[in-house]
């Protein structure tokens, strides 16, 4: 059978804004999730490890199944690129979250985690601040990797039913 995905487009496509920031949060908690498992499995694995699988899981998370990290998919948002309207590549999603690479990587020396957790919190405020208040919903990464987070569901097309 046959289905059609439909994608709502946020005003810099000239369609309605589809993604609430509640979803965004949400989704984005999920991912937060699967990220710290990935790392502290890796980390109980291989000490070293678990920063290394973290970080590379952050950073392609938007490229996966067109576009949606588990919790966009979950939630039903998808992340696509402003420029062609397709989903997300690996190379855009490693620019959008960068950040949090970054945040990842560098948490994880014994002395200077403190001071990278102060200095990442002035960044994720930011990020918070730019998602409510901006009526295309985009953030510090999507300006980074020029990309969108649109609502994303599937429509089956009716069978076709056959008087009697």
């Amino acid at each position: 059978m046959a289905r059609t995905v439909i994608s709502r487009r946020t005003p810099i496509f000239l369609g309605p804004i589809c993604s609430t920031p509640f979803q965004r949060c949400i989704a984005k908690g999920i991912d937060l999730v699967l990220v710290m498992v990935v790392f502290f499995v890796g980390k109980t694995i291989w000490g070293p490890l678990g920063p290394l699988l973290g970080a590379c899981y952050a950073a392609v998370q938007d490229s996966f199944s067109e576009g949606q990290s588990v919790g966009k998919r979950i939630i039903g948002l998808r992340t696509l690129d402003e420029g062609t309207g397709i989903a997300c590549s690996a190379p855009s999603s490693c620019m959008r979250n960068l950040p949090l690479v970054l945040t990842i990587l560098c948490a994880t020396i014994p002395v200077v985690w403190a001071f990278v957790l102060l200095a990442a919190l002035p960044f994720v405020l930011l990020e918070i601040y730019l998602i409510f208040t901006l009526e295309t919903g985009v953030r510090l990464g999507d300006v980074m990797a020029n990309t969108l987070i649109v609502e994303h569901f599937e429509v089956h097309p009716e069978e076709p039913s056959i008087p009697l």
